[in-house]
């Protein structure tokens, strides 16, 4: 095979003559006769000239993910530049190749309807006909093994490994290779391309990946440890992780295969099934923080549910550092295991930093702790700190009484705040209906805020937790009824007005339309807990879609059991279900296992805000274990033996 590694650059204006330039379209809708100058230019002795050239050409022939026309005779241009010893930038260039070849697999999972010109199908062809360009130049990648630069050996192997079907020629090659290299980063570099060709393969070489692993060379180790893990294998080899996560510096660093989020996430992502390890890992990377670093740990608190209680510690640690702002962040986000770092969190109350001192109040108040409610009182009377009110005040219900007259003052006259969730005086209503009964003492304030119409969906929500209780607030709730106060103040008013009097006729004339073709999943749970009242919605209502809300008003056990079974999942409707067969006991042992998953999974199930998550799971998990408890109940041995 010719060696390309020994060409000459390419001369000036070469490229002008490889394709027709100007009848092609890039990035930009435009003609692409500019792109022969560009590539001419990234051949530039000047390595500044050449590093603008490759910006602007990975921004016309790719771009956000999209190939184009010109990008196709590109490749082969491109090749010529990489092969090239005296071309600056080679593993840039072969970054942008792998960009290029590995383009059709994110369009090829895209919607033909967001397509119009061009159509989706016309985008698609462009990707394939460039993907298989690149394709052509394998035999010159595989040549770039022996090239004298280690940083371009270190990147080939990256754009080798997005042809997983040549894996009976590359990877004996790349094995070669890894054989002679003396360079540690382009060791590795060939080790994980062999992981990610071999991943999917039944021929994977696992022998030859423990052999590595013990290589003197610490990168080594660890990329043959991240290879056998993505092979399926590898758990005894993990310490070799764990010393690369710790090192400070490593040749891996820069490398493609960690650019996208830097080596700690490349390392931390191969352990992502190994809850335990994966927790350990990133406890380990704290022990040298960084921004990315300490997000990055929040993400594997509402990924696994035992990291919290691991993690929050060590992020408490950062708490007197310069990464403050940040560990607060991810703490406060942590659930009910915030409680175990609160000590930590007292001193930032009184720190200048609103966002600071509003995070730690935050946190505090979500788990319920007494030594915030001055702080709490404080902002109410004059809002001041950056937090979320509701999650606060929800927090705070076991300490109603303490907090009942600064909540009167403020409702009496509210204030405009510098909370995240936007309107101050929404996110304290809506944390009311948490309160039960002990809101009780605001009615008067709540029915004040009807009559001056402020906040009136939040307001109503808040008085239909109240239940009868409210009655006195019918007369203003009836007032915003009606199209000409919008559907969500008056949808908000008839829920309330329903919720309050009992009465459904008057409520379902305005409440008709939210019941198709779906229920979201706010009003299920208000048609669930209006139980039997709920009764004149059931011409409503789809027995497929709302089995939890139609047990509840019926408790037609044999209609709605089949499809409360079918409706068990870790999400808000799903709990409707869990409760409803947690009420029918053993003859619900059917749903034991999806229950038992919800209530025993390593994983943190629950969706949606990722300040929520923790603490929704949580109680996900605890009724589950709940319903499992009560289904399982005088369950004799006969009854296990048939569910088994």
């Amino acid at each position: 095979m010719k060696n390309l590694g020994q060409q000459q650059p390419p001369t000036i204006g070469r490229f002008h003559h490889t394709a027709d330039w100007p009848a092609l379209t890039h990035a930009y809708g435009r003609t692409a006769a500019a792109v022969p100058e560009l590539l001419e230019q990234a051949a530039s002795d000047d390595p500044t000239l050449a590093e603008k050239a490759l910006h602007n050409l990975s921004g016309t022939i790719y771009h956000q993910g999209w190939v184009y026309p010109a990008t196709e005779p590109a490749v082969a241009a491109l090749y010529e530049l990489v092969s090239a010893p005296a071309t600056h930038h080679r593993p840039r260039i072969l970054g942008l190749l792998s960009d290029i070849a590995t383009a059709i697999w994110d369009l090829d999972e895209h919607d033909e309807a967001e397509y119009d010109d061009p159509s989706l199908a016309t985008v698609l062809d462009w990707a394939r006909a460039a993907r298989s360009a690149v394709e052509a130049g394998v035999p010159a990648l595989l040549t770039l093994l022996d090239d004298a630069d280690p940083s371009v050996r270190a990147a080939a192997p990256f754009v080798l490994a997005d042809f997983p079907t040549h894996a009976p020629d590359l990877v004996p090659r790349l094995q070669e290779a890894t054989a002679t290299e003396q360079d540690a980063g382009a060791a590795a570099s060939m080790i994980l391309a062999i992981g990610d060709i071999c991943s999917d393969r039944s021929d994977r070489p696992l022998t030859w990946l423990t052999k590595r692993s013990t290589d003197p060379r610490r990168e080594v180790r660890a990329a043959a440890a991240v290879a056998a893990l993505w092979c399926g294998t590898g758990d005894d080899l993990l310490e070799a992780i764990t010393e690369e996560v710790q090192a400070a510096e490593s040749a891996l660093d820069d490398q493609l295969w960690v650019l996208d989020g830097g080596r700690t996430a490349l390392l931390l992502a191969a352990v992502n099934e190994h809850p335990v390890q994966h927790i350990r890992l990133t406890r380990d990377a704290l022990t040298a923080p960084s921004t990315p670093t300490v997000h990055r740990t929040g993400e594997i608190m509402r990924t696994w549910r035992a990291a919290p209680a691991e993690l929050l510690p060590a992020l408490a640690d950062l708490l007197t550092t310069d990464l403050t702002k940040e560990a607060i962040w991810e703490i406060k986000q942590g659930g009910p295991d915030i409680a175990l770092v609160a000590d930590a969190l007292l001193p930032l109350l009184t720190h200048p930093d609103d966002l600071i001192a509003g995070s730690a109040l935050e946190a505090l108040a979500r788990t319920g702790d007494a030594r915030c409610i001055h702080a709490l009182a404080a902002d109410l009377a004059e809002p001041r700190l950056s937090f979320h009110p509701s999650a606060a005040l929800a927090g705070m219900k076991d300490h109603t009484a303490a907090l009942l007259t600064p909540i009167q003052e403020f409702l009496a006259t509210p204030k405009k705040g510098t909370d995240f969730a936007g309107n101050y005086l929404i996110s304290i209503l809506k944390a009311l209906p948490t309160w039960g009964d002990q809101a009780l003492p605001l009615l008067p304030e709540l029915i004040t805020l009807l009559e001056r119409r402020k906040a009136v969906p939040a307001t109503a929500e808040a008085l239909a937790a109240l239940g009868p209780a409210a009655t006195e607030a019918v007369p203003a709730l009836r007032r915003f009824l009606g199209r000409k106060h919008g559907p969500h103040t008056s949808q908000n008013a008839a829920w309330a007005l329903w919720q309050i009097t009992g009465e459904a006729e008057e409520p379902l004339r305005y409440l008709q339309s939210t019941f198709h073709p779906a229920l979201q999943d706010e009003d299920a749970e208000r048609l669930f807990n209006l139980g039997p009242a709920a009764k004149p919605a059931l011409p409503f209502l789809d027995l497929e879609a709302a089995p939890a809300i139609i047990h509840r008003i019926t408790n037609d056990i044999d209609r709605t059991l089949p499809h409360l079974l079918n409706a068990v999942a870790a999400t808000p409707t799903g709990m409707l279900a869990l409760h409803c067969l947690a009420e029918i006991g053993p003859p619900a042992a059917a749903a034991i296992p999806p229950i038992r998953e919800i209530a025993e999974s390593p994983r943190v199930l629950a969706a949606g805000p990722s300040a929520e998550r923790i603490a929704t799971d949580r109680t996900y998990q605890a009724t589950a274990t709940t319903a499992l408890a009560r289904i399982e109940i005088n369950r004799g041995p006969s009854s296990e033996r048939q569910h088994s």
